[in-house]
């Protein structure tokens, strides 16, 4: 897989991702076994921005050269996602989340991992 088509799967997930979170971000943190109380609909609807930042660049680093430029937006990009998924994996460990929450973070550390490897290509 190319980083061209790895980057545009990944923003193409984050806008539907940025989406729910905005307009109906009480279905998202019940899948985890969190309750959407008025704070965790609060704190999903700030974080959906980011994800809106993250779609626009990865929708341009897709079709620009290999650079260090886009290594390093691989770089950050992994980063995010790997730190998504480890607290994921620690709001299990201490029992805040259902484990419906381990297979969002196997897909984010795929996320990441994919992002890093594709960078080349």
């Amino acid at each position: 897989m190319s980083f061209s088509v790895a980057a545009r799967i990944i923003a193409a997930v984050c806008a539907v991702l940025a989406v729910v979170w905005i307009f109906f971000p009480t279905l998202y943190t019940p899948a985890y076994g969190v309750a959407a109380d008025a704070g965790a609909q609060f704190m999903t609807r700030r974080a959906a921005p980011m994800f809106v930042g993250q779609v626009v660049i990865l929708w341009v680093a897709a079709s620009q050269p290999r650079s260090a430029l886009r290594d390093a937006v691989a770089l950050g990009v992994s980063v995010i996602f790997a730190g998504i998924a480890m607290t994921g994996i620690v709001a299990f460990a201490q029992g805040v989340a259902a484990p419906t929450i381990l297979i969002a973070a196997l897909f984010e550390c795929l996320a990441a991992i994919v992002l890093w490897v594709t960078r080349k290509n």
